[in-house]
């Protein structure tokens, strides 16, 4: 029997919960699940299967020379909006994988920063319908409140069954 979606079950189990009391319930199930995503002091802001945002907020550890928000924290930011957008969306059994990187720095990031990725319904279906399969995923960073694009990408996610994952593949 397939293992259940762990991403999928931490959006049924608080749908239903007022939007203050879930972005932070479904932060701390992401990063019980995701350790690093926890680590680093992501914020899960909106989490569906069609759109997910991510907060980041710019602390000193997270910051590059000149004080704004280092390059990595920002791709991090990137893969974790556009990875949990494909994760609430594969079967039961599969986990997605990151292939490809694609990120842009555009504009200088020195406070929070939030990433969106969102999916069409015709993405959902072609990931929900299939154990193994790859898709693009676009996402841009911005400040919150802000629409100026700070960062944008497009990251390539590939999932298949977890029997098919191992140490050396993974």
């Amino acid at each position: 029997m397939a293992s259940p979606n762990p991403f999928r079950r931490i959006a049924e189990r608080y749908a239903d919960v007022p939007p203050a009391l879930r972005r932070p319930l479904v932060t701390k199930a992401v990063g019980e699940t995701i350790p690093f995503v926890d680590t680093t002091g992501c914020f899960v802001e909106a989490y569906t299967p069609r759109r997910v945002a991510v907060r980041l907020d710019n602390e000193g550890r997270l910051q590059n020379h000149l004080g704004g928000l280092h390059a990595a924290a920002l791709a991090l930011l990137a893969e974790t909006a556009t990875g949990l957008v494909v994760a609430l969306n594969v079967p039961d059994g599969s986990s997605p994988l990151l292939r490809t990187m694609d990120v842009s720095f555009d504009e200088f990031a020195r406070d929070a920063v939030q990433a969106e990725a969102t999916l069409t319904d015709d993405e959902g279906g072609q990931i929900q319908s299939r154990p193994i399969g790859q898709i693009e995923v676009d996402v841009r960073l911005t400040a919150p409140g802000d629409d100026t694009t700070l960062v944008a990408g497009t990251l390539t996610w590939a999932w298949l069954p977890e029997e098919r994952l191992s140490e050396n593949e993974a």
